[in-house]
Formats: structure tokens, C-alpha cells, sequence
């Protein structure tokens, strides 16, 4: 699984480069985790839907990764809300939503924000950003 990519910029052969290497990652990776992003939403709209967060776990991912990493990912984006939140109203207001779980509000205003309910999300809005999901 492609995460990222480590770059040089040369400086060889009288080029402008300054000698260096830098990372480059991908925003459809969610850094620390060997996790997609569309998995993660997908993830969160399957517990949303109604079902438990072990079987929405084991459907997006199909088994192949720890349901401790599941555990770990919920509690990281319950956590990060507020600042989401945060960064989204500045973009835009938050909308009408007529969900009570703040979860799918949060999902809500990223569409709002971004436009498309059916993109991928949260590697749209890092990329808008220019931030990490769970970054501060």
C-alpha cells in the first residue's frame, strides 16, 4: 500500500535544487494509521446506519486490520469534533441537520463545506485544508 512518497531535489549537474529530501503523503491516507480515508468514512457511516462499531469495522476493512486500530479511530475523530468543527465554520456555517448524533451533523457540515455527499470526505478536506484530519 502506497502511503507517500520521500523526494530529492537535486542540486546535481548545476540544477536550482537544494540537496534536500522531503516526504510527500498522500491525503487519502490517514497519517499513523494504515488506514484509508474512505474507510474511515465509510466506517463511520456504517455505524452511523445503525450498525455496531465492531461489525462496521470488519465490513470495511474486511477483516484484515485490528479492530483495536477501529477503536482507536472513532475515539480519535470523537475527540478531534470540536476542532473539525472549528475549521469547518470557518468555511461555512454549520446546516440544518435533522440527525441528533453529532457524528452525522460533522459528516453534514463537511458536505456542506465540500460539496459532494458521496466523495471521499475527509481526503477532500485534508486536501482543502491542507491539514492532517486530526490535527489540531
Amino acid at each position: 500500500m502506497l502511503r507517500g512518497r520521500r523526494l530529492f531535489c537535486s542540486d546535481r549537474y548545476l540544477r536550482p535544487g537544494c540537496g534536500r529530501t522531503f516526504s510527500v503523503t498522500l491525503m487519502t491516507v490517514m497519517l499513523g494509521f494504515v488506514v484509508r480515508t474512505l474507510t474511515l468514512l465509510g466506517f463511520v457511516r456504517a455505524v452511523l446506519g445503525g450498525r455496531t462499531r465492531r461489525a462496521a469495522w470488519l465490513v470495511e476493512t474486511g477483516g484484515a486490520l485490528s479492530l483495536s486500530s477501529g477503536y482507536r479511530l472513532w475515539l480519535r475523530l470523537c475527540d478531534a469534533q470540536s476542532a473539525l468543527r472549528s475549521r469547518l465554520s470557518a468555511e461555512a456555517p454549520a446546516p440544518a441537520c435533522p440527525e441528533r448524533e453529532p457524528l452525522a451533523q460533522l459528516l453534514a457540515h463537511f458536505a456542506a463545506v465540500l460539496g459532494d455527499r458521496e466523495a471521499d470526505l475527509f481526503a477532500a478536506f485534508q486536501v482543502h485544508s491542507q491539514r492532517r484530519l486530526f490535527d489540531a
